[in-house]
């Protein structure tokens, strides 16, 4: 669009039409206003007097779109039903080939439209609409499907409900990565999930009784968030998101709810966030390697309740065209199980690092970073020995971008996941060549060029 546009929307009696007008800035932006003339200000009209209200909205078109393509591999893995193995380890033989191929992915491109109205006196209408896009003409999301809410913003912070990023995921987001795309291997492969082939990221609006459950980088929807007004570079955000009741499981009765909250402290090249998050009655250790008893929705379970919580810390310093990136988090996952000899506790910690340094008048950059998961510790209800040998791995990824302007870049990276015998972490979305998961043990590869634009 270019220039004023007018468009009709008031069919309010004495409402003039509104005029769109472009702004500039990131993005498309409108700015609308409409006279709009209240019942008791009509016998004022009549004798000339301008009593109408000037309200103001406005409007901005945005979106980010990165596809690329990669070559990935996953390592074979045999391993005899009589090998010795952690509690949490499947049982049997294993017996999986070597497998590779390519692949095309739009990744996190989506297109969205948010807005404000001026209320007056600092206060502020706020509201946005975000939706996935499928470049590569594979399946695409539900419209709203990624960060979309409404809410008020003023002097006392921004308050709104909604479908949006757990502060918990925000403390990485856009400011521990060489480039937007997750895909190519960035913190998230180690950070914020337990491996056991649980998703690195997930959009959800409850507990859905998968994997997903055992993630700590969401996107959440039946959320009410806070974020207090900055103050000296700090600022903080709380989540909360209901459970639309209890819920009714043949262990019982439970509640699934998430609480969030984050911390954000800047001072110059200096960054920090640190976040936490509760999950309560996800039973997310059902999903690592404990047995089918161990969730409450399948029948003969007396698992009745649970508590997983997560702490993340982020540090982040830019000085001389280098940043520098250090990361810590903390999963722990515990159940209120009935059943003797049952998983229900299990820990873990991850660090990862990065640095990346700019050149060439800032338009080029490289990029090295790395990421340990340790094994963790774990016990059982009623106190039997509990082994978690050989559950974690190690995380590679280094990369080129070039940045044509500030809204495209180009870039190459390699990714790798080794795990340890009975680790299962991956990139995210993981390969499944064989139509699932890949067993425990096997390493991943992948070598990948993208594109990046925002507007």
């Amino acid at each position: 669009m270019r220039g004023a546009l007018r468009y009709l929307t008031s069919r309010r009696r004495g409402a003039h039409p509104e005029r769109l007008e472009r702004r500039g800035g990131d993005g498309a932006h409108w700015t609308a206003r409409a006279r709009a003339c209240t019942p008791g200000a009509l016998p004022a009209m009549a004798f000339g007097m301008g009593a109408c209200e000037l309200s103001q909205a406005q409007v901005q078109i945005y979106g980010h779109l990165t596809p690329m393509t990669d070559w990935v591999s996953v390592s074979g893995r045999q391993t005899p039903a009589s090998a010795p193995r952690p509690a949490q380890a499947p049982a049997g033989a294993i017996d999986a080939p070597a497998m590779s191929g390519t692949r095309m992915l739009s990744s996190i491109s989506y297109f969205g439209m948010r807005g404000k109205e001026d209320l007056g006196d600092g206060y502020a209408a706020i509201w946005q609409i975000e939706t996935p896009v499928s470049i590569d003409g594979k399946a695409t999301g539900s419209i709203g499907g990624r960060n979309s809410n409404v809410g008020l913003k003023g002097p006392f912070g921004t308050a709104f409900l909604g479908n949006w990023d757990t502060p918990y995921q925000w403390s990485t987001l856009s400011v521990g990565s060489p480039v937007r795309n997750p895909y190519t291997g960035d913190l998230s492969t180690i950070l914020s999930n337990p491996g056991f082939n649980v998703p690195n990221t997930t959009t959800q609006s409850g507990r859905v009784n998968n994997a997903s459950d055992a993630t700590f980088n969401r996107r959440q929807g039946n959320t009410l968030q806070y974020w207090t007004p900055e103050w000296a570079g700090l600022q903080l955000r709380f989540s909360y998101s209901l459970s639309n009741g209890r819920v009714g499981t043949p262990a019982g009765e439970i509640s699934p709810q998430i609480f969030g909250a984050g911390l954000e402290y800047v001072s110059g090249p200096l960054r920090v966030r640190y976040a936490y998050e509760l999950h309560k009655d996800y039973f997310g250790l059902a999903w690592l390697g404990a047995p089918a008893s161990a969730n409450p929705s399948n029948a003969g379970s007396r698992a009745t309740g649970s508590t997983d919580d997560a702490h993340k810390v982020l540090i982040v310093f830019t000085y001389a065209q280098t940043k520098w990136v250090v990361g810590w988090d903390r999963l722990a996952y515990r159940t209120d199980d009935g059943t003797t000899g049952n998983l229900n506790r299990y820990r873990r910690d991850a660090f990862y690092a990065m640095v990346q340094h700019f050149f060439g008048g800032g338009r080029h950059s490289v990029w090295l970073g790395g990421g340990y998961a340790m094994n963790g510790t774990c016990s059982r209800a009623g106190g039997a020995v509990c082994n978690a040998d050989d559950l974690g791995a190690t995380q590679l990824n280094l990369g080129y971008r070039y940045d044509f302007s500030r809204r495209t870049d180009v870039y190459v990276a390699y990714y790798q996941v080794i795990n340890r015998a009975w680790g299962s972490y991956g990139f995210s979305p993981r390969p499944n060549f064989a139509g699932g998961n890949a067993p425990p043990g096997v390493h991943y590869r992948g070598a990948g060029i993208g594109i990046e634009h925002t507007f």
